[in-house]
C-alpha cells in the first residue's frame, strides 16, 4: 500500500513544480497539498476503502483547481495566457479519481452520475462517451443513464441518429420502463420541433408562405397611381416563345415541385409527428391498459406546438382499449378542459415545470363554459354506458371540484343544480357509493339544508353501516332543529356496535363525552360511568386477555388515558389515582396508559411527594409483556433523579435480562 501511495505522489511532482514556477502557489502551500494528498491516498488505498473517502478527495481536488484558476486569472502579462501542465493536471487527476472510485464501487449509480456531471461540466466530450459506455454496461436496467446518454448525443453532439439508437437499445432491454418510453417520445417531438423552428426562421414554414402569398395578392390589387411602374404589354408571340422554351424543363420542374411538396408541413409525415405516433403505439403494446402511462404522453404533447392530431390519437386509443374503465372514461370526459399546448413564450424548463393548475383552461377564459358543457355531456354518456358506482362517484367529484373552483354566480348555480340532479339520478339507479353519500351530505350542509342532509345520512348508514365517517355525519345531524331522530348517545351506541374497532368512531365518541361534561349535560358520576362502560367494551375487543393488536391498543390508549385525564380534571389527583388503579385492576392497560398516569404523577410531584405512587406504576409497567426498553430507561432515570441509586442499580440488573439489545441499552443508560 505504501509503495502505491508513493508512486501516485511522485506522479504529481511535475504539475506541483509548475505551480511553484508560475507563482500560483508557494512552496509551503505545495507542501501542505502533498501532505493532504498523501492522507487521502492512504485512505483510498486501504484494503476496504470507503466511498466517502473518494468523494472527499475529489471535492478537495475540485476546490484546489478552482483556487488555481482564480490565482491564474489575477496574473498579468504572458504568464496569464501561457498553457502549461498544471492547467490540465487538475481535471486529469479528478478523472483518475472518479475512474478509481467507479472501478471500486461499480454498483453505485449516483457515483456514475456524479462522474458524468463532472465530465459535462468541463466539456470533456471525448471522455464522456466512454463513461456512458461503461456506466450502461454495469447498469443496463437504469433508465436514468440511458436518458442522460441519449440527451447528450442529441443536445451536445446534435446526433439524433445516435440518440435514437440508444433509446431503442434501452427499450429492448427494459420494454416495460415507463420513463424510457416517455423520454423517447419526447426526443422525437423535440426533433420535429427543432425542424419547425428552423423552417420558421428561414421563412419556409406554411404560415410564412401563406403570408407571402397574401402579400402578393394585395400587391396585384393595388390601384394604379404615380408611384406604380407600368409593365409593357405582353404579346401572343412572346408567350409562344416562352412555351417552347419551357417544354424542355417540364420534367425537372415536376420533380422539383414534388420534392417541395414533400417538405411541406401539412404533407410531410415526419413533420406531422409520425415518428412520435409510432413510438406511442409501440409503447401501449408493451404497457397496455395503463391510463396514467398514456396520460403522460398527452402531458408531453402539450409542451410542443401543433399537437392536436397527436393528442386526439392518444384519446382515441384510450377509448378503444379502456372503454369499460370508469377512470379512463372520466379522463376522456375531462379532456375538453385541457389546454392543448402551454404558453409558447415559455422556455423548455418553464414548460416542464408548469403547475398542475395550468393543465386546464382558465375559468375566466370564454372557452371554459363550452368546454365544461362538453365534459358534462361526455360524463352523462359514460354513466349511462357504465352502470357502476365508481363512474357516478367520479362524475360527482368532477362537478364538486369545479363548483368549488369557479366564482361566477351563474356558473356556480349551474353546477349546483347539476349536482342535485346527479345525486337523485344516482340514487334512483341504486348506485350511490359511500364517497358519494359523504359528498352529498356535505353539499346539503353547505346549502344549509340540514333536514334533507339528515334524511340522506339515515339512508347512508343504513346502506353502509360499517362506515365510521357516515355515522359521524349521522350523529352530528341528529339534533337538527325541526328533525325527528334518536339521541346522540343512542346513535353512538349503534355506531360502535357496527364499528367496534374503528379508531375514528371511538375518537368522535370520546370528544362527545368531554363536550357533554363541559356543557354539564352529564354529571361527574354519569361521565365516569360512561367512560367505565367504554373501557370494558374496549377490553372485550381483544382476541384474548393477553393478545392485542396495534389498532385496538390505540383505541384502548385513547379511552383509558382520556378517562384518567378527565378524572384528574374533575376530581383532582385522588380521583385520578382511584381511576387508574381501577383500570389497571380490571382492564389490562398498555404502556402508553402507564405513561399517561406517570405524567399526571409527575405534574403532582411539583407540589407534593408522589414517589411511592410513581414507583408503584413503574413496577406494574415493567411486569407487562412486550418491549420494555423505554419504560426501564424512564424508570432508571426517575430513580436517579430521586437519588435512589441502589434501587436504580437493582432495576438495571433486572432490565439487562429482559431487553433485546444489551449494548444499546447500556449506551442509553449512560446517556
Amino acid at each position: 500500500m505504501a509503495e502505491r501511495v508513493q508512486f501516485n505522489l511522485e506522479r504529481m511532482v511535475p504539475a506541483l513544480m509548475d505551480l511553484i514556477n508560475r507563482g500560483l502557489f508557494t512552496k509551503e502551500e505545495v507542501k501542505k497539498i502533498v501532505e493532504k494528498r498523501k492522507s487521502f491516498e492512504s485512505r483510498i488505498s486501504r484494503r476496504i476503502p470507503q466511498k466517502i473517502d473518494y468523494l472527499r478527495y475529489i471535492e478537495y481536488e475540485m476546490s484546489l483547481d478552482s483556487l488555481r484558476k482564480l490565482r491564474k486569472a489575477r496574473l498579468a502579462g504572458e504568464n496569464a495566457k501561457t498553457i502549461s501542465e498544471s492547467d490540465y493536471a487538475g481535471n486529469k487527476r479528478i478523472f483518475e479519481l472518479f475512474k478509481r472510485a467507479t472501478n471500486k464501487f461499480k454498483g453505485d449509480v449516483r457515483l456514475w452520475i456524479q462522474y458524468i456531471d463532472f465530465a459535462k461540466k468541463v466539456k470533456a466530450n471525448n471522455i464522456l462517451s466512454g463513461i456512458f459506455v461503461q456506466a450502461i454496461q454495469f447498469h443496463p436496467t437504469k433508465a436514468t443513464l440511458w436518458i442522460l446518454a441519449a440527451s447528450w448525443e442529441y443536445e451536445t453532439n446534435a446526433n439524433i441518429g445516435a440518440a435514437r439508437v440508444l433509446m431503442q437499445r434501452a427499450l429492448r432491454i427494459n420494454p416495460e420502463n415507463k420513463l424510457l418510453w416517455h423520454e423517447y417520445f419526447r426526443l422525437e417531438l423535440l426533433y420535429v420541433e427543432k425542424i419547425k423552428i428552423r423552417r420558421r426562421i428561414l421563412g419556409i414554414d406554411e404560415k410564412s408562405i401563406e403570408k407571402e402569398e397574401a402579400m402578393e395578392v394585395d400587391e396585384e390589387k393595388t390601384e394604379d397611381d404615380g408611384n406604380v411602374i407600368r409593365l409593357p404589354t405582353i404579346t401572343g408571340e412572346m408567350v409562344q416563345d416562352w412555351n417552347n422554351e419551357s417544354k424542355e424543363r417540364k420534367t425537372v420542374d415536376t420533380l422539383e415541385k414534388s420534392s417541395a411538396n414533400a417538405l411541406k408541413e401539412g404533407i410531410n409525415p415526419i413533420l406531422r409527428g409520425l415518428l412520435a405516433k409510432i413510438v406511442y403505439n409501440n409503447a401501449i403494446q408493451a404497457i397496455p391498459n395503463d391510463l396514467e402511462f398514456r396520460a403522460g404522453f398527452v402531458n408531453i404533447y402539450r409542451i410542443f406546438t401543433d399537437v392536436e392530431e397527436g393528442c386526439k390519437h392518444v384519446f382515441d386509443t384510450i377509448m378503444r382499449d379502456m372503454a369499460t374503465s370508469p377512470k379512463a372514461r372520466a379522463y376522456l370526459a375531462e379532456r375538453h378542459l385541457f389546454e392543448t399546448t402551454v404558453d409558447n413564450t415559455q422556455t423548455g424548463s418553464e414548460k416542464a415545470e408548469e403547475s398542475e393548475e395550468s393543465k386546464y383552461i382558465s375559468v375566466s377564459d370564454p372557452r371554459f363554459v363550452t368546454a365544461i358543457r362538453a365534459c358534462v355531456a361526455d360524463f352523462e354518456v359514460a354513466v349511462e354506458e357504465l352502470t357502476s358506482p365508481e363512474m357516478w362517484m367520479l362524475y360527482v367529484e368532477f362537478l364538486t371540484n369545479w363548483k368549488e373552483t369557479v366564482s361566477e354566480e351563474n356558473l356556480k348555480l349551474y353546477l349546483t343544480k347539476l349536482l342535485q340532479k346527479t345525486f337523485k339520478a344516482c340514487q334512483k339507479k341504486g348506485l350511490v357509493s359511500e364517497k358519494v353519500y359523504e359528498i352529498w351530505i356535505k353539499q346539503l350542509q353547505s346549502e344549509n339544508n340540514n333536514l334533507q342532509a339528515q334524511e340522506v345520512a339515515k339512508k347512508a348508514v343504513k346502506a353502509f353501516p360499517q362506515n365510521a365517517n357516515l355515522w359521524t355525519y349521522r350523529i352530528d345531524l341528529a339534533q337538527v332543529e325541526g328533525g325527528k331522530d334518536e339521541s346522540q348517545q343512542a346513535l353512538y351506541k349503534k355506531a360502535l356496535e357496527k364499528n367496534p374497532a374503528s379508531y375514528t368512531m371511538w375518537s368522535s365518541y370520546n370528544d362527545w363525552i368531554m363536550r357533554q361534561w363541559e356543557l354539564k349535560t352529564f354529571s361527574t358520576e354519569e361521565t365516569n360511568q360512561i367512560y367505565t362502560d367504554a373501557g370494558f367494551t374496549i377490553t372485550q375487543l381483544l382476541p384474548s386477555v393477553t393478545l392485542s393488536t396495534n389498532d385496538r391498543n390505540k383505541i384502548k390508549d385513547l379511552i383509558m388515558s382520556s378517562h384518567v385525564k378527565w378524572a384528574s380534571r374533575a376530581s383532582g389527583i385522588e380521583g385520578a389515582r382511584a381511576t387508574y388503579k381501577s383500570i389497571i385492576k380490571n382492564m389490562y392497560p398498555t404502556f402508553a396508559f402507564f405513561k399517561t398516569c406517570l405524567a399526571i404523577e409527575e405534574e403532582e410531584s411539583k407540589e407534593h411527594d408522589t414517589s411511592s405512587e410513581a414507583e408503584q406504576l413503574y413496577d406494574m409497567a415493567t411486569r407487562m409483556d412486550g418491549d420494555k426498553e423505554d419504560i426501564y430507561l424512564s424508570y432508571i432515570a426517575y430513580l436517579r433523579s430521586q437519588k435512589k441509586f441502589d434501587k436504580a442499580n437493582h432495576i438495571y440488573k433486572k432490565a439487562i435480562k429482559e431487553v433485546p439489545d444489551r449494548e444499546k441499552f447500556d449506551v442509553l443508560c449512560s446517556v
